[in-house]
């Protein structure tokens, strides 16, 4: 029946468009360590899951020698976990704690007709389904464990595994399932934008023979989201042919990572136009409109000119502290307590960063107000101070307000809720900024191309305009 079964998967495997979760790892146990933490992955409760390992040893040596030995694989669903952890901090017996598993499978050793590789010293396998069907638990977590080696001095070689947990025959974790529909809806919604986007940009060069810095800026944000849900969505794709997908610690075309920095460019790139436009960048008359001394730090004189060095150099220190805390919560990504992929200190540090911005942002448009000289200026800025706290807190709530929710559903709502809210925005600013909206009206967009438009220290005449 097991070998029908690893057959039956095998097939499932090359034929389906799809394939699960895919761990590799090297495992030392010891007379000391006799568990060691595999990975963890969401079963849905609608179907049962399947698991299959493949295990062996370098060289000539053999785990499974002359001593006694008990090798598992035990499962643990959220609860159990939390009482393991329990009992490991008080000291147990080993014995103790996989009686806490929810669900084990013995590992045997390999028999004459298993595969063998000769460069191993020993090869064994597993195959079999887990009972996760109409069970509460989403996350199970993976342990190997070998009790039998904490009753004598035990130092068996290294295990090098690979697992591959299946979710019923969906193939996709429970936690990512619809992500793969929703960002090729987006994706196809947001390249299909491109085209009217191109359309109003011309339109605007054929009228006044000028692009505007701001348009340019929201332009490249947008590509860069539009590129960002492209790589995502390969990186899903490909998750889902090999179990792994392109993540750094698989491949150097680490797409998955590639997505999450060119999204945190686009959010840059708005929450740096936005910021700007609260210190009077854009508005009519700007000199009458704000008074640099009056914001503390010099923060007009910076924001309000961004095509100057000054604000370059700020905007690429934010960029480049912003990667590196990107790169920094990669470290976490298979990590038993983390669910998305701001659920850890680098991700902390990113949501951070999103509301000191929205704190800029807030005291650029007070400032702006309380000096402006234009009714219309000031109204439209008191809308903005509205929309652009919606747009700098949506994200940051978004993120906190899974931590009341299943641990399963937290990524899919963050990587989900981020892809969408930012698409929307991106369309949105475009659209204010490319048509003959009450902003064009009392902004430097609407004096392009006369006499009347000036251009910044880095614009080029008559073909860029910076304020």
């Amino acid at each position: 029946m097991t070998r029908v079964f690893f057959i039956f998967l095998f097939l499932a495997n090359v034929l389906s468009p799809c394939d699960g979760k895919v761990v590799t790892g090297i495992v030392q146990l010891s007379s000391a360590f006799t568990e060691s933490y595999v990975s963890k992955f969401s079963f849905s409760q609608k179907r049962n899951g399947y698991i299959a390992g493949r295990f062996y040893t370098l060289g000539s040596e053999k785990y499974f020698g002359g001593e006694a030995h008990d090798l598992s694989i035990a499962l643990f669903d959220d609860d159990a976990w939390e009482r393991f952890h329990a009992a490991f901090a008080q000291g147990t017996l080993c014995n103790d704690r996989r009686a806490l598993a929810t669900w084990t499978h013995h590992i045997k050793p390999a028999t004459t007709d298993d595969p063998h590789n000769p460069e191993h010293g020993e090869d064994f396998y597993f195959e079999v389904e887990v009972p996760t069907l109409d069970h509460r638990a989403h996350y199970w977590y993976a342990v190997m464990v070998d009790c039998q080696l904490e009753q004598y001095d035990a130092h068996p070689p290294a295990i090098i595994y690979e697992m591959t947990f299946l979710n019923g025959n969906s193939h996709v974790p429970a936690d990512e399932e619809g992500m793969y529909e929703v960002c090729f809806v987006v994706m196809v919604g947001m390249i299909s934008f491109i085209v009217f986007i191109s359309m109003q940009i011309w339109d605007q060069w054929k009228s006044t023979g000028q692009i505007h810095l701001i348009v340019v800026l929201f332009s490249f944000a947008y590509l860069a989201q539009t590129a960002a849900i492209v790589c995502e969505f390969l990186h899903l794709r490909t998750y889902m042919y090999d179990g792994q997908g392109l993540r750094f610690r698989h491949t150097w075309l680490a797409l998955d990572f590639l997505a999450d920095m060119l999204q945190g460019l686009s959010e840059l790139l708005i929450s740096f136009v936005l910021i700007c436009m609260a210190f009077g960048w854009t508005l009519s008359s700007p000199m009458s409109l704000i008074t640099g001394a009056r914001s503390p730090g010099g923060l007009a004189a910076i924001f309000s000119q961004p095509a100057d060095a000054g604000a370059a150099l700020v905007f690429f220190s934010i960029f480049l502290l912003q990667t590196v805390l990107q790169y920094l919560g990669r470290q976490y990504e298979d990590d038993f307590t983390q669910f998305h992929d701001y659920e850890h200190n680098p991700g902390y540090g990113l949501l951070a960063l999103r509301v000191l911005s929205c704190v800029a942002f807030w005291i650029g448009t007070m400032g702006t107000i309380r000096s402006s000289r234009n009714a219309d200026v000031a109204s439209f800025l008191g809308r903005l101070t509205f929309i652009g706290t919606a747009w700098f807190l949506a994200f940051p709530i978004l993120v906190i307000s899974t931590s009341f929710m299943a641990p399963y559903n937290r990524h899919a709502v963050v990587a989900g809720g981020s892809i969408v809210l930012q698409s929307a925005a991106l369309a949105l600013f475009l659209k204010l900024f490319l048509s003959h909206s009450e902003y064009y009206k009392i902004s430097s967009l609407s004096k392009m191309g006369t006499l009347f438009q000036s251009g910044g220290s880095l614009a080029h005449a008559r073909k860029l305009a910076t304020d």
